[in-house]
């Protein structure tokens, strides 16, 4: 890496050794502080209860947390006492606040949602919905029903209410265990926080959505600084941010939490820093059905660190590449304790019309139907089918220069995340897909001259507006 990059990366975010604590002294200090925020929780919203299947999850009283909060607290100040506690987080708050990838997060953010929202909203009373289709009506107000679309619901009913699985009904009954409990979780916290009821569940889940959205900007800064410059680094997020179907960074969806997730653990193995992105991993075998993906470009990432006369993964780098596959099967061993059967929630894909074709039926289907009706028949018949195919397009274009420029690891990121979903279920949702596959954007901004960069970013905006409305009008794009 260039000295001058090198030098731009390590201003652009605090150090996490810049407090001079030990390591196991910084992890109690956050864990305290996740302590006491869940005893702030419980007390203000009276706790929760979860029935997942058999198993039982409570939390009513906020003593509990705190004393334990308090105990850590005490612990560590009395081993590692030149820094205390509030002097170390707020000190790590504010050094994360002021930096460069977190301001450029949050001002691409910021500037960009409330416009989708707009967009949205506006199109719902000037389009009107799409003829039958059934929107919520949860609440009197166009603006507040405005978050409930489409999966967000699954993922509502599953933070207020858990798991639920109805075995007699086969594969032909959509059912909610096909959604990963990773995004679900953040937004019950948030919206116990906001008081527990329907209305908090719906703010909650935008909410999180959007803050995810900002840390996961604030991830790519950092990530895309070890290959980009400063300009090309915050262009990439501006690309991002614009894609036409990048309209799910404030929805109620889990893009968010997955865009974070994979920028953290790439950012962390990368960095030899195995902890923490063995966390991410984790997390990301969590949050989607193809999280546990990430193991093999992680494994790659491992090998491509490595000196040239070292062959193999090391023990700690194969665990921390592994993780992902650990995040799945964990979510696979509650769904075996609720339904019977560990890989359930893969068979209940089928009722979403998901169903192993390969990649051939892709390709040849819609060449013979272009070819018997022609091109704009095709477009006026499958409108929805052509515009998630320019999403396909896009990301496979850039996986040979991503290889070539970047990483082989970011290469095969992008085809183990867009090839299988469109082999077993077409093109369906294949927009949605590839608008977290990063690396794409991070060569889109090396690749595009400075002069062309406004143009891209006003064109990706453009056609962000059009996919809006076409999202919150009930549209069947999604």
């Amino acid at each position: 890496m260039p000295q001058t990059q090198t030098a731009g990366l390590r201003r652009s975010a605090p150090s996490p050794h810049a407090s001079g604590l030990p390591g196991w002294a910084r992890a109690a200090d956050f864990v305290a502080a996740a302590l006491a925020i869940a005893a702030l929780t419980v007390a203000a919203s009276g706790g929760f209860r979860l029935h997942l299947g058999e198993w039982r999850l409570a939390l009513t009283s906020p003593y509990r947390p705190l004393l334990w909060a308090a105990a850590i607290g005490i612990a560590r100040h009395a081993v590692a006492r030149h820094e205390s506690m509030s002097g170390h987080l707020w000190a790590w708050i504010g050094g994360w606040a002021r930096s460069v990838p977190f301001v450029t997060a949050s001002t691409v953010a910021f500037a960009t949602r409330p416009v989708v929202f707009l967009a949205g909203y506006l199109a719902v009373f000037m389009f009107g919905y799409a003829p039958g289709a059934v929107p919520f009506h949860d609440f009197a107000s166009e603006l507040q029903n405005l978050p409930l679309r489409w999966d967000a619901g699954w993922y509502l009913q599953i933070a207020r209410d858990g798991y639920e699985f109805t075995a007699a009904a086969g594969s032909a009954l959509q059912q909610n265990i096909v959604f990963f409990p990773a995004f679900p979780f953040f937004v019950r916290g948030v919206a116990l926080l906001l008081g527990n009821h329907h209305g908090a569940y719906v703010l909650g889940g935008t909410v999180a959505s959007l803050a995810l959205f900002v840390l996961a900007l604030a991830y790519l800064y950092r990530l895309s600084r070890e290959f980009l410059t400063a300009d090309q680094s915050a262009t990439a997020l501006w690309l991002l941010a614009a894609y036409p179907f990048a309209i799910f960074y404030g929805a109620i969806y889990s893009e968010s939490l997955f865009l974070l997730g994979t920028a953290g653990a790439f950012h962390h193995f990368r960095r030899d820093e195995l902890v923490r992105a063995g966390a991410f991993g984790l997390l990301v075998g969590l949050t989607r059905p193809n999280g546990f993906l990430l193991c093999a470009p992680l494994a790659i990432c491992a090998f491509e660190r490595r000196p040239p006369a070292s062959q193999g993964l090391t023990l700690a780098s194969a665990t921390t590449a592994a993780m992902p596959v650990a995040g799945a099967l964990l979510y696979s061993t509650f769904i075996w304790q609720l339904s019977g059967h560990p890989f359930a929630w893969v068979a209940g894909h089928a009722a979403w019309g998901r169903h192993y074709r390969g990649l051939t039926h892709l390709v040849t289907d819609r060449y013979r139907f272009i070819a018997d009706a022609g091109l704009s028949t095709y477009l006026s018949q499958q409108p929805y089918d052509f515009i998630n195919g320019l999403g396909v397009i896009f990301v496979l274009a850039a996986v040979w220069p991503v290889a070539r420029r970047f990483s082989i690891a970011y290469a095969v990121f992008i085809l183990v995340n867009i090839l299988p979903p469109l082999s077993t279920g077409g093109l369906l949702s294949a927009g949605r897909f590839s608008s977290v596959l990063f690396p794409a954007f991070f060569w889109m901004a090396d690749a595009v001259p400075p002069p062309h960069r406004a143009g891209w970013i006003a064109a990706f905006a453009a056609f962000q507006a059009f996919n809006a409305a076409l999202f919150y009008t009930w549209r069947p794009l999604f």
